[in-house]
């Protein structure tokens, strides 16, 4: 399967996990759950189900997608009246990133690009992974996003939005961590810049990372 068929959501949950380990990759605090919400968002306004602008999402068809990860997140946008900026779009939405991610990672399960594993702590706390089986997806987007960032060309809007959300979370400095990707981090941030939700994202995760920061106690 091409990666051209998973959603954004699904390619953000496969792009977030250690290749070996399944585990979630280190990102700031809330970063995830705000990373699928734009991820949700940017899948629904590829499908013409809603549009964005700075000041506001609008509902474009209230028709489901055919797609039940992405027709509940269509059903979450439906069941609120008030007209609201994206920032309150993400906040709303982060709040099923759970759902989302539980859905993306049992399609990715059932498609034989990841496998479960649950494990034992100290034989009693249960932790669960979900180690690569097929990286081929995973290794495709990786390359062509990769291609990308050290190349000069235009993005096509797909991976404009998920440069901008793999930046937004912090997961693009797991990714591309390598010494050319940093003599590239002009490159980077300008590719970031060119899709609004991921700007958004980006905004919330700054706001949210700072306030708990300042939060902790001095030391810490």
């Amino acid at each position: 399967m091409s990666s051209a068929n998973l959603t954004f959501v699904e390619e953000i949950v496969l792009l977030a996990l250690d290749d070996e380990t399944g585990a979630l990759l280190p990102m700031p605090p809330l970063a995830f759950r705000y990373a699928l919400a734009g991820a949700a968002i940017c899948d629904l306004a590829l499908l013409n189900r809603i549009d964005t602008d700075p000041n506001q999402l609008v509902v474009l068809s209230k028709e489901p997608t055919g797609d039940p990860l992405l027709d509940h997140a269509l059903s979450a946008i439906l069941s609120v009246q008030t007209p609201l900026r994206v920032s309150g779009w993400l906040n709303m939405l982060s709040e099923i990133s759970k759902t989302l991610e539980a859905a993306a990672l049992d399609r990715l399960v059932a498609r034989g690009i990841l496998r479960r594993e649950e494990k034992k702590i100290l034989w009693v706390f249960g932790t669960r992974r979900y180690p690569t089986v097929d990286n081929q997806e995973r290794a495709e987007v990786r390359t062509r996003l990769a291609d990308l960032i050290l190349g000069d060309d235009l993005p096509d809007p797909r991976d404009a939005i998920l440069i901008s959300l793999l930046s937004a979370s912090h997961l693009s400095d797991k990714i591309f961590a390598g010494k050319e990707f940093k003599a590239r981090s002009e490159r980077m941030a300008t590719l970031a810049k060119m899709d609004l939700v991921g700007r958004e994202v980006a905004g919330i995760i700054d706001v949210v990372t700072r306030t708990l920061n300042a939060s902790l106690p001095i030391g810490m």
